[in-house]
């Protein structure tokens, strides 16, 4: 399946980041809502909005936690070479509310870096041909 098919529903997402991750509301067209587990039972209930789609190159999601106090967005970037694809995949935080200041600070930033590797190695694995 190429990347960007599987992208470009929101849904599958999740099944990248297995139990870092809870769907909560499944894709509406719009919007969806999940759950990011985080360690010591830290959980904080996310909004996503699809907010850029240029197949099949990008996919941009506006994240919202904490009833928009804490505002990001989520970038998939799809490059295509001769025989292959590279994706880079970033998460930046524009506005954060101190409770998510505060979790960032103390390891939630590392985190959630690691976060974004396992989802890229589980892409990996899941489209890698046979």
């Amino acid at each position: 399946m190429e990347i960007y098919t599987f992208l470009e529903n929101p849904d599958r997402h999740w099944q990248l980041l297995g139990r870092r991750l809870q769907p909560l509301r499944p894709y509406d067209g719009e919007r969806s809502q999940v759950r990011l587990r985080g360690p010591l039972g830290i959980h904080r209930t996310l909004w996503i909005r699809m907010a850029v789609s240029d197949p099949p190159h990008e996919l941009v999601g506006r994240v919202e936690a904490g009833g928009g106090t804490t505002i990001g967005t989520v970038r998939w970037e799809i490059r295509e070479h001769t025989a292959s694809s590279s994706v880079t995949l970033t998460a930046r935080t524009e506005v954060a509310a101190w409770l998510d200041r505060l979790l960032l600070v103390c390891g939630g930033a590392h985190w959630l870096r690691r976060s974004l590797e396992v989802t890229l190695r589980a892409l990996d694995e899941r489209l890698a041909p046979d």
